[in-house]
């Protein structure tokens, strides 16, 4: 967010400007005035979030300056600086909407907690406004999400021609019909602009982009955001007589070059053959879902185009052979970890190379690799799965990842888990994992830890301890390591003199303002209010 200070004095400001950076906040200096009427010029010019402004200025002093400022900005936030305690300016203020009235001179718990409230403030009035447009968009789509459930329906389950307008009016007005399917990689929040609970929006993003895309490039057609994939989303088109698949194609390759520069979101996608009629959609759909994750392989445009040769089925006994399977156990025995992640790196990029390979058979040998590894800790070490996690787990991440090479990072980490484990030689239970992970937290809470951070430590496989942690303790890891966090931050409050920015640092949130929004989210006050209580009792 960026602010601007206006003060006749120009050691106030550089003064001013100085503590603010000091405090660690989000916060930018777009510029600064010594009078309203250049403040005017200034606001008008960098559009800021924030203004400090002194009262007594020449030309227009401050109270005249927010009247005006509210004319052109109604939604800035203000701070008044002021050398007298005069009740008559700070009246004034209150009726312009100005929350905030400090003496000079400033102290800087005060700057710095007037500045963390505007900034707390304006978080939660912008994550509102995302609220009501999502809530807004939810209402407008409660019968377009009727339609998409039936389309899925139709696509997936064979069933026969389904009655749905606009579907018919695209057939009728074309010589043919297809299907593109975009499958965009795991989003992990917040990303961009997007905070922790706000992923319909970015579906909502990439669904436009989707749907803008083709009508640009003149191909008519229907988005269906998937109902139980969200990350899948399907565009059925037709194409008149003097349309070529081609440019179904390089309108796709548009589209998914878009979301990976915009969104920074990884996608791939996937154009099946061309259908005459609608009841042939069912298998374009299958095809153009299948070459969308042969895509994860074979990379290139990202976008996999059906050539209208049969696909090509893979070998399932071919993936892991009997003397892999024995070669596997023999390095895991002697724990060499370096051959079993070679052997990985060779069997992945064999897959990739060849022009033949389908997706399936990365899925194959994923499978596989952990049918071995689960196998051989079952006979060697206690809780296999607290190592590797569930086999559902897996399956459910194949089907949404799209980066080949976080696969094979992915499959390098199971083995190295594995290794890790058995290097222990511990026969430890799941319950007494969990409390040396509780042990940990209580004397690593200022570090940045993380569920990826844990499995490292203790060997263990982060989805399937988060899930076991909540069973047990009622609470998921982030929440028990935030409240770790909170009650040490609250013992510094009472105890010590540190600033407020300092104890956050010290519990191991860097960021000050998010600090007093977690803080005051825990305790229902700011840290400064908390420690202001707790010694006055």
């Amino acid at each position: 967010m960026k602010y601007i200070v206006l003060d006749d004095e120009p050691i106030i400001r550089q003064g001013l400007i100085y503590k603010i950076r000091q405090t660690g906040l989000p916060l930018l200096c777009a510029g600064e005035a010594d009078n309203g009427v250049a403040g005017l010029r200034l606001l008008q010019q960098v559009q800021p979030d924030i203004v400090i402004t002194d009262i007594q200025m020449p030309d227009m002093n401050g109270l005249e300056f927010i009247g005006r400022a509210k004319e052109l900005l109604p939604r800035l936030d203000y701070i008044i600086l002021s050398g007298y305690d005069d009740f008559d300016y700070a009246k004034q203020a209150m009726r312009y909407g100005v929350s905030h009235y400090l003496l000079k001179p400033v102290e800087d718990e005060e700057l710095y907690e007037a500045i963390s409230r505007l900034l707390e403030r304006q978080q939660a009035e912008d994550h509102r406004d995302k609220q009501v447009m999502a809530l807004k968009h939810l209402a407008e789509s409660s019968q377009e999400a009727a339609r998409n459930q039936a389309l899925l329906r139709f696509l997936s389950e064979d069933e026969g021609l389904i009655d749905d307008p606009a579907l018919s009016d695209i057939a009728s007005r074309s010589a043919s019909l297809s299907i593109a399917v975009f499958q965009v990689g795991p989003v992990r929040l917040p990303h961009l602009s997007f905070g922790e609970d706000e992923e319909e929006l970015v579906w909502y993003a990439v669904k436009n982009m989707v749907t803008q895309g083709f009508k640009e490039a003149s191909i008519a057609g229907l988005t269906v955001h998937h109902l139980m994939n969200r990350s899948e989303f399907i565009y059925v088109f037709g194409l008149n007589a003097s349309q070529q698949r081609a440019m179904a194609l390089s309108a796709a390759e548009t589209i998914a070059y878009g979301i990976r520069r915009y969104l920074k979101l990884d996608v791939v996608g996937g154009i099946g053959p061309l259908a005459g009629r609608a009841d042939g959609l069912q298998e374009v759909y299958r095809e153009a879902r299948q070459l969308a994750r042969n895509a994860v392989i074979h990379g290139g445009s990202r976008v996999g185009y059906a050539s209208g040769a049969l696909p090509y089925k893979a070998n399932r006994e071919s993936i892991i052979l009997s003397e892999d399977a024995k070669l596997l156990e023999e390095w895991l025995q002697r724990m060499e970890s370096d051959k079993i992640l070679r052997w990985i790196k060779r069997r992945l990029g064999a897959i990739a190379q060849d022009p033949n390979s389908v997706f399936v058979q990365v899925e194959w040998f994923c499978v596989d690799l952990y049918l071995l590894f689960n196998k051989y800790l079952l006979a060697h070490a206690a809780d296999a799965e607290w190592t590797i996690g569930e086999m559902d787990d897996l399956l459910r991440w194949l089907q949404q990842v799209t980066s080949f090479a976080e696969i094979e990072e992915r499959m390098r980490e199971l083995a190295s888990t594995v290794i890790g484990r058995l290097s222990r030689r511990s026969d430890t239970s799941g319950k007494e994992i969990m409390e040396l992970v509780r042990a940990y937290i209580a004397t690593h809470y200022a570090e940045p830890l993380s569920l990826q951070a844990i499995g490292e430590r203790f060997a263990i496989h982060p989805t399937y301890f988060s899930k076991r942690f909540k069973e047990t303790y009622g609470e998921t890891f982030i929440d028990y390591l935030t409240s770790a966090r909170m009650e040490q931050a609250a013992r510094l409050l009472r105890d010590t003199e540190l600033k407020v920015h300092q104890i956050g640092e010290r519990v191991g949130i860097e960021d000050a303002a998010y600090f007093a929004s977690v803080f005051r989210k825990r305790y229902g006050e700011t840290p400064k209010q908390y420690r202001e209580r707790s010694r006055q009792g």
